[in-house]
């Protein structure tokens, strides 16, 4: 029998890698024109199918039944077997509320604002009116029921919104640091869900992150839905609910990038080979990749065209090797001078200072570092931006054979 996800685009989904990690069953996904997914569904040789965009509403005709839950939200993501029927059934709804509370965030009393009106914002809808929301407004690109708005409308109620959930696909991979709204324009926001996991932050849970706010990325919501699922398809409901934190834990492992920052010299590429000997990950450079680039070295762009050509073509460095997975990223020291390329690294990472004392930093080769007096100015103005950037601190100072580093790295980063 066939497990699988049907949807339209699903070159980037994770539902694979999850629902295999179970090691119940092999699963497939199924990338389905409109007029090839009835067919599929028709078709019943398959024991349990989870739906996505765009077809949560266009599967619950092709049921035999729907469960209540689905049936009250309007959209199906699970589709199984039950007494011979083909069962449609809403299990975002669960992986919403499991993320909600892992990661402290209350609807209880709460002015809610849902961007988009897919399915999943349907389910979102249940979710947080169950939950005791006081008000819920939907944004939509045109407003066609109570409480929807316009995105120009906003402003009208924007003061007042203490809970924003993104359901739209604004800021995925490939189209990262989009959003359709700014935090700016919502004072009275606590808390921010983007049900997105690719990338782990988009631009809107930057935001939130730098605002202090109560955030949660999709991933969490990802797992859970898809355990839930399983027990389902196997007609044991509940069975994998203690799953989930193992799943999630390893999808972040496998999916996210370690960012090395730090001042020229600290040795970034030194323990970037350690950290990728250690994970399995690629090891990146990023001063290597503009060389490879440019066709000079950085002392040779830096003189022929000068530091603002040297720095725009680390932005676009950046901005690239930020939007991919599994990576271990060795920056060169000024790349936190710009806030787009911290915004651009942090959003699949754990971002890593390599801290080493001025006077154990090597100038030989650098442009900006020829001397001592140049690193400790150099160090006053950037050591306020790599604090800031840091997950995680690991201090370089000491000499230590490779095997000693190794082991500190492993503490440090908790590998």
């Amino acid at each position: 029998m066939k497990y699988g996800l049907i949807g339209k685009t699903l070159v980037h989904s994770y539902s694979k890698e999850i629902h295999e990690t179970l090691g119940k069953y092999q699963y497939e996904l199924y990338s389905l024109t409109p007029e090839e997914m009835p067919d599929f569904v028709k078709a019943h040789d398959f024991g349990g199918l989870n739906v996505t965009i765009p077809y949560k509403q266009d599967v619950i005709p092709l049921c035999d039944h729907v469960s209540e839950l689905a049936a009250s939200i309007g959209a199906v993501n699970t589709l199984y077997r039950k007494d011979g029927r083909l069962t449609g059934h809403n299990t975002d709804y669960e992986g919403f509320l499991y993320n909600a509370e892992r990661s402290g965030i209350s609807f209880d009393g709460r002015t809610v604002l849902i961007l988009g009106t897919g399915g999943t914002s349907l389910m979102a809808r249940k979710a947080v009116a169950d939950q005791g929301a006081a008000e819920i407004f939907i944004a939509s690109r045109s407003q066609s029921e109570a409480h929807m708005l316009t995105y120009e409308r906003l402003p009208e109620i924007a003061d007042k919104i203490q809970v924003i959930i993104n359901t739209t696909p604004v800021g995925t991979f490939p189209g990262n640091m989009q959003s359709v709204i700014s935090l700016d324009d919502f004072p009275a926001c606590e808390s921010v869900i983007d049900v997105i996991y690719n990338p782990f932050k988009t631009r809107l849970l930057l935001d939130a992150q730098k605002k202090g706010l109560r955030y949660a990325n999709g991933l969490p919501m990802l797992v859970a839905q898809a355990t839930a699922a399983a027990g389902y398809f196997l007609g044991t409901p509940g069975a994998f609910i203690s799953e989930n934190e193992r799943i999630i834990a390893a999808m972040e492992r496998q999916m996210q990038n370690i960012v090395l920052i730090g001042m020229p010299g600290s040795g970034k590429s030194t323990i970037g080979g350690i950290v990728s000997e250690l994970t399995g990950k690629e090891l990146v450079d990023m001063d290597e990749e503009i060389v490879k680039r440019a066709n000079m070295t950085i002392p040779e762009i830096f003189e022929k065209y000068g530091e603002k050509y040297f720095r725009d073509m680390e932005s676009e460095v950046a901005a690239e090797l930020g939007k991919q997975c599994g990576l271990v990223i060795a920056t060169g020291g000024g790349a936190v001078l710009r806030p787009e390329n911290v915004d651009a690294l942090r959003q699949n990472a754990l971002m890593v200072h390599i801290s080493r004392p001025v006077s154990s930093l090597p100038t030989d080769g650098r442009p900006l570092s020829k001397d001592v007096s140049t690193l400790i100015t150099m160090e006053k103005e950037r050591m306020p931006l790599y604090t800031a950037a840091a997950d995680v601190t690991l201090d370089n100072s000491k000499k230590r054979h490779k095997q000693q580093l190794t082991e500190a790295i492993r503490e440090a980063l908790q590998l």
